[in-house]
C-alpha cells in the first residue's frame, strides 16, 4: 500500500526539505533497512518527531546527523529503486510511526481538493491553500473539455515546468478563463485557448518559452509562466481576481 504522494519531477530536479530538522537517514534503501525498494532515500526528523521521507532520488545532498532548514536541498529527483520513471515519493510518519497525510507539508496549509480533481485518479494532487474553487466544484465534471484537460495537465506536470502544488489553483484559473477548452475562442477579441492569450501575448510567450501555443500542453505551461511573471503564483492571481470581482 502506498501511503505517500508521488510528485512528477524530471531527473535531476532539486528536491527541497518541506520542513527543517535533523537528517536521520541518507543512503540507498537496502533490504532490511526499512527503506528497501525506495532507492536513494533521505529522511528528515522534524521538531515534533515526524519523519519526512524523500525517495527514489537520483543523488543525495545531505549526510546523517546534519541539521537542515526548510527548503534546503536534500537531493535531486530520480528513478532509483522500484520506480517506473523520474519522480519524488514523499512520505510522512508521526512520532508513533503512523503514516499521516503529507500534502499539508507541501502547501503549508490543508484545504479541500475540488471534486473534479478528486476524481482525477491519474494525477497526484497536493492540496492547496486556496479554497474558493467554485468553478471547478460546480462545472468541471460537466465541462466537455475537462477530461482532455486532465490529460494535458498530467503531461505538463511531467515537464517539470509547473510545481505540483499549483494543480488546484491553476486548474481553477484556467477553468475561469476558458472552461478547460483548449480551443476556446473569444469572438470579441483575439483571446484563445486554455489561458485566453491575446495574439500579442501568444507571440511574446512563444518567444520567451520557445514553445508553440497551438499545443494544448504548451498552453498550460505558458499560462503558468504568465501567471508566475504577473502575479507570482496562481493563488495570488485568484485572490486578485476575487478582490476585484473578476469572473
Amino acid at each position: 500500500m502506498h501511503n505517500g504522494i508521488d510528485i512528477a519531477m524530471p531527473k535531476g530536479a532539486p528536491v527541497g526539505a518541506t520542513v527543517g530538522g535533523k537528517v536521520v537517514y541518507a543512503g540507498f534503501g537496502e533490504k532490511g533497512s526499512g527503506y528497501g525498494g525506495y532507492g536513494n532515500v533521505v529522511v528528515v526528523k522534524d521538531a515534533q518527531g515526524r519523519l519526512h521521507q524523500y525517495s527514489h532520488l537520483d543523488s543525495i545532498g545531505v549526510k546523517v546527523g546534519q541539521t537542515v532548514p526548510s527548503g534546503a536541498l536534500v537531493g535531486k529527483a530520480g528513478s532509483t529503486g522500484r520506480s517506473t520513471g523520474p519522480h519524488l515519493d514523499y512520505v510522512v510518519k508521526n512520532s508513533k510511526g503512523q503514516h499521516i497525510d503529507p500534502t499539508g507539508f507541501i502547501t503549508g496549509k490543508q484545504a479541500k481538493v475540488p471534486m473534479g480533481l478528486q476524481r482525477a485518479k491519474d494525477i497526484d494532487i497536493p492540496k492547496s491553500s486556496y479554497s474558493n474553487t467554485w468553478k471547478t466544484q460546480k462545472e468541471a465534471l460537466k465541462a466537455p473539455g475537462y477530461q482532455a484537460y486532465k490529460g494535458h495537465l498530467k503531461t505538463a506536470l511531467q515537464s517539470g515546468k509547473i510545481p505540483a502544488t499549483w494543480v488546484v489553483p491553476l486548474t481553477e484559473l484556467i477553468g475561469r478563463e476558458s472552461t478547460w477548452n483548449a480551443k476556446a475562442d473569444n469572438s470579441k477579441s483575439t483571446a484563445w485557448g486554455y489561458g485566453q492569450f491575446l495574439e500579442s501575448t501568444r507571440k511574446d510567450y512563444e518567444k520567451k518559452t520557445g514553445l508553440s501555443y497551438n499545443n494544448p500542453v504548451n498552453q498550460i505551461i505558458m499560462t503558468a509562466q504568465y501567471v508566475k511573471d504577473r502575479y507570482g503564483t496562481p493563488e495570488k492571481a485568484l485572490q486578485h481576481w476575487d478582490k476585484n470581482k473578476w469572473y
